[in-house]
């Protein structure tokens, strides 16, 4: 065989070479230009999130954690509720298939005290819902976990109000640690709750997480009484319709329940997340996003422009009383008090320690220098008018500022904005 010349041969590796370098260099500059893909909550985060809520009985669990996940029409949920604290029983089923919120949302309308927590902390259940949406597994094990602290605290146990058991674990996999029994949480009569009172950072003894401290939610009036209490029994009927299956860790659904109270005749068991609910409010993680984020565009969604893509409504502000038939003509007067939705909380980022932001990023829900601060996002010199108009009369539709013009030129943040609502034969109040 005749020798190729060792100037030849090196000609043709550098040749090579160069050939690889070329096709590589695309690739490598895609590689460099790419974002590192979103570290998911630490167990740390996750406890702290579910620590409010870890001892709850698991239909309520299961309603808040769904429900979470669509912290808008939570909002509305709350301020309707609020506006109609007579409403219960058969007349409260009738009104909810008059809404057009999801049904988990609708759920808790029957457990006012809990929709209320989830309003005052609304930047807490937009990280508890899409923490559950991305996480659900971690969210099942520090439920499990804080559950097994409590215990060991000696602060969970049965008594009138709930009923404490030790599920039976899981099948074992071969070459896997054996896992624990698991805790379950039922209330004495399935038809009556009563909503857990406690402090997550007492209720679990010694909490292990310094630096994620949980907040600690009562009702109004609420007078402390020990570790662990309970408030007045909520006679909720087939309102909680959902359960938690402990080995799929994954919400499930009692579709007699369900069925009873949204008058549906659904046959899954099987909880799914319905963006169309969502609105416009983005997902904390660009997974979350590409997953859900194309189907948001709901009728509780707020303009893309403005406040609408990233602000929350103010608490406090919207009364939704008995609906107007349909095609009536909206009525004027206090009881169709109009929404403010200068919110200025941008809910896009959690920017927490470990979350995938910078190092060293505030654990603001908010603005990540200043919480208190207009979005960033936002125009800052921009007050959406507050007459905004809330077609409740369309088919029993809440399109929140969905209508609105902002005048030309800058508003003071502080003042009105003066541009008329654009309505449908419909005039925004004073």
């Amino acid at each position: 065989m005749t020798a190729i010349p060792t100037s030849r041969l090196r000609v043709a590796l550098a040749s090579f070479a160069l050939f690889g370098l070329m096709c590589a260099a695309p690739l490598s500059a895609q590689e460099d230009a790419a974002p590192p893909p979103p570290s998911a909550l630490s167990a740390e985060q996750v406890a702290e999130l579910v620590a409010p809520i870890a001892l709850y009985p698991d239909a309520l669990l299961g309603q808040v954690l769904t429900a979470s996940t669509y912290p808008l029409e939570v909002e509305m949920a709350a301020r309707w509720s609020k506006a109609n604290p007579s409403m219960t029983g058969p007349a409260l089923e009738e009104a909810m298939q008059q809404q057009p919120w999801d049904p988990s949302v609708k759920a808790l309308v029957a457990v006012p005290q809990v929709l209320a927590m989830m309003s005052d902390k609304l930047e807490w259940t937009k990280g508890l819902g899409d923490a559950y949406l991305a996480q659900p597994d971690d969210i099942a094990a520090a439920v499990q976990q804080l559950r097994a602290r409590a215990d060991a605290a000696g602060n969970l146990k049965s008594s009138n109000e709930q009923q404490v058991r030790r599920g039976p674990a899981p099948s074992r996999i071969v070459g896997e640690p054996d896992l624990p029994d698991y805790y379950i949480i039922e209330p004495v009569d399935p038809d009556v709750i009563y909503v857990p009172i406690y402090d997550p950072y007492q209720v679990y003894g010694v909490w292990p997480y310094p630096d994620y401290r949980p907040f600690y939610w009562y009702p109004p009036g609420y007078v402390a009484v020990g570790v662990l209490a309970f408030g007045a029994p909520i006679a909720v009927g087939a309102a909680l319709w959902a359960t938690y299956d402990w080995r799929a860790r994954r919400v499930a659904i009692d579709v007699n329940r369900f069925n009873t109270f949204n008058h549906t005749a659904l046959a899954s068991q099987t909880w799914q997340h319905n963006p169309v609910h969502r609105g416009n409010l983005p997902y904390s993680s660009p997974a979350l996003q590409q997953r859900f984020g194309k189907a948001g565009t709901g009728v509780q969604a707020l303009p893309k422009s403005g406040i609408g893509s990233q602000g929350l409504p103010k608490a406090g502000t919207l009364t939704n009383p008995p609906l107007s038939p349909k095609g009536a003509a909206t009525k004027t007067g206090p009881e169709h008090t109009n929404v403010n939705v200068n919110r200025n909380i941008n809910l896009g980022n959690t920017n927490r320690p470990g979350s995938g932001n910078s190092p060293g990023a505030t654990k603001s829900f908010g603005n990540a220098k200043n919480p208190n601060a207009v979005n960033p996002n936002l125009n800052k010199n921009v007050t959406v008018n507050r007459n905004v108009n809330v077609n409740r009369n369309i088919g029993g539709n809440v399109n929140v500022n969905r209508n609105v013009t902002l005048p030309k030129g800058n508003v003071s943040a502080q003042g009105v904005a003066k541009g008329a609502a654009k309505g449908t034969g419909q005039k925004g109040h004073p």
